[in-house]
């Protein structure tokens, strides 16, 4: 089933869901005490009763409210949670963020005015007005959420230029080489139109925008290519545009973890999406190909000679968007059937992904999510795991590339 339809498909059983609740109330209340009075002095039996039902009333109504509030998840509040009109409190400027303004959009600190208001503070989530507000960076111990965590790339703060990107107003642009993403390749094939011609040595990574990751690529400007985003109903993730888009990321489809997978579970996370036909550009793997294409064998991306073929091929580079059912040698009678439920540390994509997962079996998707985060992590390469610790022969398969490797465990 294509994954829109299958999103509008949740969308309608949420509905459904909704009505009935709605129907339970009126046949146990409404109807219940809209009955005649009878001509009888209720007893206590009778009082304990009503009492009850009330009870049962006000908890349908926060059930009702709690649901509500989780389908529509676009931005509410007072528009001076987020903008200011003049950039001036009582005549003087204001820095927000580390940052001196003023700035695109009259947004109050730009994208880390929202998302970075306090780097230094045990936040991963912050409350703002009615919306809580994801950290990209923040000084939580043990309070990463699915990105990962910029403070270890951070210019003020743990400064380690190999364990993340480089986005600008977080960290200086690297030195040669590393100042274009490896395994760039020019011209790939983005949703909307056309990546970038080629990485210039100052153009320094974004957000988003032609030379970030976030909003519309083919959109140098970084507030530009996500304007009204945050606004827009984003109830069905379906790609569309930007708004409708996994996390904003344009063109990308997937299931988004309420929390952005802080406290997430192995039946409650992010759902990506992945595609082993390599015919599709709403993947997470593709997003990630469109600065990396020498990693990705999607021939839109250019990298099929650079990885290896689609399937049964002993590859040159680590594939993403294949299936273990892909894998040389066949999925039968091998390692990859040790891995049989899902792993927060080394997760897999799925074709038509809802983030209840909870199996790992043939069908499976092995992205580029599944060994590294996308802003940064407390490893090198930003990998999940410490690279230089993993070996052959360790029994605890539930470590890192023996996740999913599970015979060399032995």
């Amino acid at each position: 089933m294509p994954y829109g339809k299958m999103t509008r498909l949740t969308q309608f059983i949420q509905f459904t869901r909704f009505t009935r609740l709605i129907w339970f109330i009126r046949l146990t209340w409404f109807e219940q005490f809209s009955q005649p009075e009878k001509q009888y002095k209720p007893s206590k039996i009778s009082k304990s009763c009503r009492l009850s039902k009330l009870l049962i009333l006000c908890s349908m109504l926060l059930a009702l409210c709690c649901f509500y509030s989780e389908v529509d998840a676009r931005v509410k509040g007072k528009c001076r949670d987020c903008h200011s009109m003049h950039y001036s409190k009582e005549g003087l400027e204001v820095t927000y963020a580390y940052q001196l303004g003023p700035f695109p959009s009259m947004t109050i600190g730009g994208c880390l005015g929202c998302h970075g208001q306090n780097p230094s503070g045990t936040e991963n989530i912050i409350l703002k007005g009615k919306m809580r507000v994801p950290q990209v960076i923040h000084h939580m111990e043990e309070g990463d959420l699915a990105g990962g965590n910029y403070y270890y790339v951070a210019d003020l703060f743990s400064k380690d230029y190999s364990k993340g990107h480089n986005v600008k107003g977080i960290s200086l642009i690297e030195k040669p080489p590393m100042n274009t993403p490896p395994g760039f390749i020019e011209s790939v094939n983005i949703p909307g139109g056309t990546g970038p011609s080629s990485w210039p040595s100052f153009k320094q990574l974004t957000c988003s925008g032609t030379y970030g990751c976030h909003g519309n690529r083919t959109i140098e400007d970084e507030f530009g290519a996500i304007h009204g985003a945050h606004h827009e109903d984003d109830s069905i993730i379906d790609g569309s545009t930007v708004g409708k888009s996994y996390r904003f990321l344009y063109g990308i489809v997937g299931k988004e973890h309420e929390k952005w997978e802080y406290l997430a579970t192995e039946n409650n996370h992010n759902g990506y999406k992945g595609d082993q036909s390599h015919d599709s550009m709403n993947t997470i793997s593709y997003l990630c190909g469109e600065c990396h294409g020498k990693f990705h064998p999607n021939p839109n991306l250019g990298g099929s000679k650079e990885v290896g073929h689609a399937y049964n091929s002993l590859w040159r580079r680590h594939p993403s968007d294949i299936s273990f059912s892909g894998v040389h040698g066949g999925y039968i009678g091998s390692e990859y059937q040790g891995y049989v439920s899902y792993n927060l540390q080394s997760p897999v994509a799925y074709q038509n992904p809802s983030g209840t997962e909870n199996i790992v079996d043939s069908d499976s998707i092995i992205m580029c999510l599944s060994c590294h985060r996308a802003h940064a992590s407390q490893y090198s390469d930003i990998l999940r795991w410490d690279y230089s610790e993993a070996q052959a022969g360790n029994q605890d398969t539930k470590k890192g590339c023996l996740v999913c490797h599970t015979k060399k465990a032995r």
